[in-house]
């Protein structure tokens, strides 16, 4: 997958939180209509148990993580040791973004949700000993994530006349369903180019391929953004997300340790391991239109 620039995904989150900023610098302040009694229970609001649908976009940021051992199934650990593992990013990709709700009395909104994510892209390095400074590793994850998410709407300003502005706080639970594939560890450059990760006669690099790894996590999920009125009953929804979404792990099952002989004929080498497990939690930017009904 096409790899998004981290410089570039915290300048739209920086010009989002700009956007944001002028918006209520230079808006005229509805929060007076909207609440012309002050303090006490804020009342139920116009649109109060409306269907809505939404469906967006968002670019997400996964956190550094590493590959560990993970539990112990009775086989042999990949590492064997906590200095040991595979240290190393998921690329910044897309997820698309699909929901269903319903708008509540006192400002409030709740949703169903299913977000996408395909072909992310892990690049990492392991440092197993004596196996050189240079031990990338590359693997592919795809994911699905469905929440059950609540919204609270807050009284905002109007950039526009009937063009009002209202910020949101939310947060979400519910379960990722993932895929980890194509788990590959190289040794282009061991300590003895001639030892025991030896290139092959046609200049291979040796490598351990390991399983893939499928599971589903429990997710929680944290956000806050603005909806902008762009016309009638249609919101668009720009926020920022925190995602927990557990580990990623891989099955337990054999590894493929691919060496070279001195005489150049090459060896395929199976060794059942127990599972492996890294941290997924994400940052994204969401933009995404929201229609009443």
């Amino acid at each position: 997958m096409h790899r998004i620039g981290r410089a570039r995904f915290w300048t739209a989150l920086l010009l989002l939180v700009v956007v944001a900023g002028l918006l209520a610098v230079h808006g005229r302040s509805a929060a007076a209509a909207e609440d012309p009694g002050e303090a006490g229970t804020a009342p139920p609001v116009a649109g109060a148990n409306a269907p809505y649908l939404s469906a967006g976009l968002a670019l997400i940021r996964p956190q550094a993580a590493r590959f560990v051992d993970g539990a112990d199934a009775g086989h042999a650990a990949l590492y064997g040791s906590r200095q040991r593992f595979d240290a190393g990013d998921l690329d910044d990709g897309l997820q698309f973004h699909l929901a269903a709700g319903v708008s509540l009395p006192y400002r409030l909104r709740a949703q169903l949700e299913l977000g996408m994510a395909r072909a992310l892209d892990w690049r990492g390095n392991t440092n197993y000993r004596s196996s050189g400074a240079r031990q990338p590793s590359e693997a592919t994850l795809d994911t699905r994530q469905f929440l059950l998410a609540g919204f609270r709407d807050f009284p905002g300003w109007e950039i526009a006349t009937d063009r009002p502005v209202r910020p949101f706080l939310g947060a979400g639970l519910g379960i990722t369903d993932y895929r980890l594939s194509g788990y590959v560890q190289r040794f282009p450059e061991p300590d003895d180019p001639q030892g025991s990760l030896r290139r092959g006669p046609g200049g291979e690099i040796p490598s351990t391929a390991l399983p893939g790894g499928r599971g589903r996590n429990f997710t929680w999920m944290l956000t806050a953004g603005v909806a902008i009125a762009v016309g009638g009953r249609i919101h668009l929804d720009l926020s920022y997300r925190y995602t927990d979404a557990g580990e990623i792990r891989t099955d337990v099952g054999d590894i493929a340790i691919v060496r070279y002989r001195g005489d150049g004929t090459r060896r395929e080498i199976p060794v059942r391991i127990n599972e492996t497990s890294a941290d997924y939690r994400t940052h994204s930017l969401l933009a995404a239109l929201r229609f009443e009904f």
